[in-house]
């Protein structure tokens, strides 16, 4: 049985490079609650520690720690109740990755995913190719950006969430159709 899904942790998801993180510095500095991307603390962690739970060699390992991250975030961002946090990324991100990367499905992440709910609507960024731009965690190519994209709106859709696309444009323009959105 799925647990409802909260009201106040909303998911602002998308590929690589797209402004999520721009639009929660945003978000956080108009003085709402935000909780940052896990993704990229664990590869700089990772890199800075000289360990090897990253994408590029340990997939598995870094998959599940990507996982046990957003689960503590998660249970952080409620802690804040009844108060809106935006949460750079979700647990079905973590999925998303996983079938991107053909690793093989997890029982524990899917009943993570079934447990720790966000809000049923989540914001998508969609591919940018004018801001894109690749560092030393965000290796990807242009065109992986907008594969995982394209993989991150159909595991959403599958895992139960509404996603509304955020148009590009200035982070204040899309805060401004996040916040319209959700009558804030």
């Amino acid at each position: 049985m799925q647990t409802p899904y909260t009201s106040n942790l909303v998911i602002i998801t998308g590929g690589p490079g797209v402004g999520k993180t721009t639009l929660i510095d945003h978000l956080h500095q108009r003085g709402y609650d935000t909780s940052p991307e896990v993704a990229r603390a664990v590869i700089e962690e990772q890199i800075e520690r000289g360990g090897n739970a990253l994408p590029w060699e340990d997939n598995a390992a870094y998959a599940g720690l990507m996982a046990r991250r957003s689960i503590r975030a998660w249970q952080t961002g409620m802690e804040c109740h009844p108060r809106t946090v935006f949460c750079d990324r979700g647990l079905p991100d973590t999925l998303a990755h996983r079938r991107l990367s053909n690793l093989p499905e997890d029982k524990g992440l899917l009943n993570a995913i079934t447990t720790y709910r966000y809000r049923r609507t989540a914001f998508v960024l969609p591919p940018w190719a004018d801001i894109y731009k690749t560092d030393t965690a965000r290796t990807q190519s242009f065109s992986e950006a907008v594969r995982t994209y394209v993989v991150l709106c159909r595991t959403y859709h599958e895992c139960g969430y509404d996603l509304i696309e955020i148009r590009k444009g200035p982070v204040e323009q899309r805060a401004a159709q996040i916040l319209s959105r959700l009558k804030l």
